[in-house]
Order: structure tokens, then sequence, then C-alpha cells
């Protein structure tokens, strides 16, 4: 039987934020952990819930070691590595004027 939302432990949630750190999709962790796929997916949606917080901050650690290693790239001199952090500057002034 699949697992609810309020059937995840501590150590879970953990996994979550691994697997998330890996770019996993809530549906495939769900499946890994063996969540309802339905409830886990709403609950990664769900702003300031335990399941969203815990997939939101493992995916975010990743995008910002990323980035790190994009900038460090792009300060040395990468016109690849540049280019990406000139996207990277572009997309976040967007996402600041759509608050």
């Amino acid at each position: 039987m699949l697992k609810s939302l309020t059937d995840i432990s501590p150590d879970e949630f953990e996994e979550i934020k691994k697997l998330a750190a890996l770019f996993y999709t809530p549906r495939d962790i769900a499946i890994i952990l063996e969540i309802d796929i339905a409830l886990f997916v709403e609950g990664c949606f769900e702003e300031g819930s335990p399941t969203w917080q815990y997939f939101n901050a493992g995916r975010l650690l990743s995008e910002t070691e990323l980035r790190a290693a994009i900038m460090k790239l792009a300060k040395a001199g990468s016109s690849p590595a540049q280019t990406m952090a000139t996207q990277m500057l572009m997309n976040s002034k967007m996402k600041m004027l759509d608050r």
C-alpha cells in the first residue's frame, strides 16, 4: 500500500530533499519512496507544506551549486559560461518583475 503524506518520516523527507537535488520529478520521487503519486505531486506544489519545503530546498541547493560553478567559469573567461551567466541574470530580472 502506498504511503500518504502524513506517513512520511523525517528520514524520508531528507531523502526527498536528496532526490530533488538530483532533479528527480515529484512523480519519480513518489514512485521511488512508494508514496501516493497524486498526493505527493500536489504536496510539492502546495506552498508552505513540508513536502513543498523539502522538495524545493533540494532542488534549489543543487541549482545554487550549478550557478556558482557557472559564475566561476564565467569569471575565468569561459565564453559559454558567460552566455549562461547572462541568461541567468536576465531570467532573474524577469522573475523579480513577476514577483
